[in-house]
C-alpha cells in the first residue's frame, strides 16, 4: 500500500504559511499536522490488515530536498521513499502496491477550496474535457497499471469533487474551506479518530474500488483562473488565446499533461504566485479585483474564470 501526502488538505493547516518551509514557524507547525494525520492512516490501514506501507512526499513546500515528514516522525510500520534514488513513476510500472491513499489533498481551481491548485496556483488543467485535480492524475498514473486510489483526506470541497469523480473512496472531510485562503478546522482528536476509522474501511472494502483509466482521443487545455489571464500572451505570434483557453494534444493523457505542463511554465514565468494570492487573500481584494477596469474587460470573454459566491 502507497501514501501519497500533501500538506494544503492537512488537519489543522489554515494558512499558506504553514505548507511553505519559508514561513519558519508556521511550517513547523504544519509539520505536525502532516506528522498527525499520515499516521493516523498508518494507524488505520495497519488496523484493516496492510502489512506494508510506503509513504511518499509529493509536496512542493520549498525546501532543501528533505521530506516535509522526517523520517524519525513516521509510525514505525511505514517506511518513507526517497524519490531521489528511485523515481515514483519507475516504481508504479514494477507494480509495487495493489491499492493508494492520498493524505492532505487539495480541490483543483474552480471549487474554491482552501489552497486549491493543480501543479501550479490559478491554473486549469483540462483533459478530455474535464478539469482535473492532482488527485485525479495521480488516479490516471496508477490506474494505468491497475493500481486504485482508495483513500482520500483534504477539505470539503476536496471531498465534494472525489466523491463526485471517484465514489468509490472513503474520503475524510479534515476542516471546511471558507475561501481559497481560509479555513474551519475541526476537533484535531475528532479528525484523527476519522482517519484512522475511514483508513480501515477503505482497506475492508479494497475490492469495491476501480481503477481510472481514460479512453482516446486525448486532448488538454491550459485554463486560467481568476485573478489569472491570458492577456500577456496576447503578444506572442501565432498564439490564439481568444477562446481562453491553450488547447494541447499528446498521443496519450501523460503526453497531454506534460504538455500542459510546459504552457503553465511559459506563463508561470509571465504572472507570479505571489500576485496570484495578493489577488484572492480576503474578500475585499477579491471585490476590488473584480470591481477593476481590468477584470470588467477580461470577464467580458471567457478568458477569465471567476470563483463562485459564497
Amino acid at each position: 500500500m502507497l501514501i501519497i501526502y500533501d500538506m494544503e488538505g492537512l488537519s489543522g493547516v489554515d494558512r499558506l504559511g504553514m505548507t511553505k518551509c519559508t514561513a519558519a514557524a508556521a511550517y513547523a507547525a504544519g509539520q505536525e499536522r502532516l506528522v498527525a494525520d499520515v499516521n493516523a492512516v498508518v494507524e488505520g490501514l495497519a488496523a484493516g490488515g496492510v502489512t506494508s506501507i510506503d509513504v511518499i512526499d509529493r509536496h512542493g513546500s520549498g525546501c532543501d530536498g528533505t521530506p516535509d515528514l522526517p523520517n524519525t516522525r513516521l509510525d514505525s510500520r511505514a517506511r518513507e521513499l526517497d524519490e531521489k534514488a528511485r523515481p515514483l513513476f519507475a516504481r508504479i510500472t514494477q507494480n509495487e502496491w495493489d491499492a493508494v491513499a492520498l493524505v492532505g489533498a487539495h480541490a483543483s481551481p474552480g471549487h474554491d477550496g482552501f489552497l486549491e491548485h493543480v501543479g501550479s496556483f490559478g491554473i486549469e488543467r483540462i483533459i478530455n474535457g474535464v478539469s482535473v485535480s492532482e488527485s485525479e492524475q495521480h488516479a490516471l498514473v496508477f490506474g494505468g497499471q491497475g493500481i486504485p486510489v482508495i483513500f482520500a483526506s483534504g477539505d470539503d470541497r476536496y471531498a465534494a469533487q472525489m466523491r463526485d469523480r471517484m465514489p468509490w473512496i472513503s474520503v475524510v472531510e479534515v476542516k471546511r474551506a471558507t475561501s481559497r485562503t481560509t479555513a474551519a478546522l475541526r476537533p484535531a482528536t475528532d479528525v484523527r479518530a476519522e482517519l484512522i476509522a475511514q483508513a480501515k474501511v477503505a482497506v475492508v472494502g479494497r475490492d469495491r474500488a476501480k481503477s481510472l483509466a481514460l479512453l482516446p482521443p486525448f486532448t488538454g487545455a491550459y485554463r486560467p483562473v481568476w485573478p489569472n489571464s491570458l492577456e500577456l500572451l496576447t503578444a506572442i505570434p501565432g498564439l490564439d488565446v481568444s477562446s481562453g483557453e491553450i488547447r494541447v494534444s499528446g498521443a496519450n493523457w501523460r503526453g497531454v499533461n506534460d504538455a500542459i505542463n510546459r504552457v503553465a511554465t511559459l506563463v508561470n514565468s509571465i504572472q507570479t504566485a505571489d500576485a496570484y494570492w495578493e489577488a484572492v487573500k480576503d474578500d475585499a481584494t477579491r471585490d476590488r479585483f473584480r470591481d477593476s477596469l481590468f477584470m470588467a474587460r477580461w470577464s467580458a470573454g471567457a478568458a477569465v474564470r471567476k470563483p463562485p459566491p459564497r
